[in-house]
């Protein structure tokens, strides 16, 4: 790191956490709340430093398997701690990413020295005891609260009437879109998803903290069969994102003199270079097309110029999204074709 910039300026990343909850019981389900106290826990054991009581900052991903008044206080107030930044953000697929550069930016502005970005969700346990009609113990759930805006909030009357507003029933634009645009068949385009998909698939069955621990052949991810069912073309049930868990995340940043001082080894620190945010038009209808995002060509443009301009020269690229022709789209944009496989 470059000795101009002083040592409480620069951001690391010192602790990450995880949480997977499989509970025998319904009733014994952890809430997210519950699952994003035990995830920033673990983010601290992890870093090796007690940094909790310390967190100035505190951004919470927004979660929809359960409404509370206010969860980014709740979760201060079982932590014991009162940051001066205190979020809880809108619905977005983007958003965890997002909130992590904007820790590092103020740790890197002086405006905080410890943060922490944490989300969960508890959408298994939740779905299982609505149709059991068990009451789970949880903080009562918070009715009073307006539910979080999503896609018809953003569209046009005409889009919600004909049923094309939900992300599962928009996307398939976009496959179709792009394969024409790449001139795929829409067998060869689904073939790419399956063997994107599949090496998604081979990853997780190695994590430990993973919800479904199985690999998947392309075929096997494509295919519709009873347990893999047609949710809305070209997608099945395998090829879309599992909403049904109970997990939670948190990574806690702090600055790397903090981060010496606190005796965190120097072989946990991880350097946040850069970063980049952009965002399309919410309502997908003013959008100029579906073969491209403008918004992921800019951030991925301005991330490849902090390697000169080279999306090959990366030693590890991480994609995701909750359908295939978003990551598809991406690895076009790097340079790095259509058969690469993102680690």
């Amino acid at each position: 790191m470059s000795n101009s910039i002083p040592e409480d300026r620069i951001p690391v990343i010192v602790g990450v956490g995880e949480i997977v909850d499989r509970p025998k019981d319904i009733a014994a389900g952890l809430e997210p709340l519950t699952l994003l106290e035990e995830a920033l826990k673990r983010a601290e054991t992890d870093s090796g430093a007690k940094l909790l009581a310390d967190v100035q900052s505190l951004d919470v991903v927004n979660f929809l398997s359960w409404r509370y008044r206010d969860p980014e206080k709740q979760l201060a107030a079982r932590l014991g701690i009162a940051p001066a930044h205190l979020y809880y953000g809108p619905v977005g697929g983007e958003s965890p990413i997002r909130y992590l550069h904007e820790a590092a930016q103020r740790i890197a502005r002086g405006e905080c020295s410890v943060a922490a970005v944490c989300g969960a969700e508890a959408q298994s346990t939740a779905t299982k005891a609505q149709r059991a009609g068990v009451e789970l113990p949880w903080t009562p759930f918070a009715h009073d609260v307006e539910e979080p805006k999503r896609g018809a909030a953003f569209q046009k009357p005409m889009a919600v009437t004909l049923g094309v507003f939900r992300p599962i029933t928009v996307y398939p634009l976009y496959e179709s879109a792009t394969s024409a645009h790449w001139g795929q068949t829409p067998r060869e385009a689904l073939k790419e998803s399956g063997e994107l998909w599949s090496t998604y698939a081979r990853v997780a069955a190695d994590n430990p903290s993973s919800w479904l621990k199985k690999k998947f052949t392309g075929d096997e991810i494509t295919t519709a069969t009873p347990d893999n069912r047609m949710i809305a073309w070209p997608y099945t049930k395998l090829m879309v994102a599992n909403p049904t868990v109970n997990m939670g995340g948190a990574l806690i940043l702090t600055s790397l003199a903090k981060a010496r001082a606190a005796g965190v080894p120097e072989e946990k620190l991880i350097y946040p270079l850069g970063g980049a945010s952009a965002e399309e038009p919410r309502d997908y209808l003013t959008r100029d097309q579906f073969v491209e995002s403008h918004a992921q060509n800019a951030v991925l443009r301005a991330v490849m110029d902090l390697v000169g301009g080279d999306g090959k020269k990366f030693d590890a690229i991480e994609l995701y999204s909750c359908f295939p022709c978003v990551p598809k789209m991406a690895r076009r944009t790097l340079g790095l074709g259509a058969t690469c496989s993102p680690r």
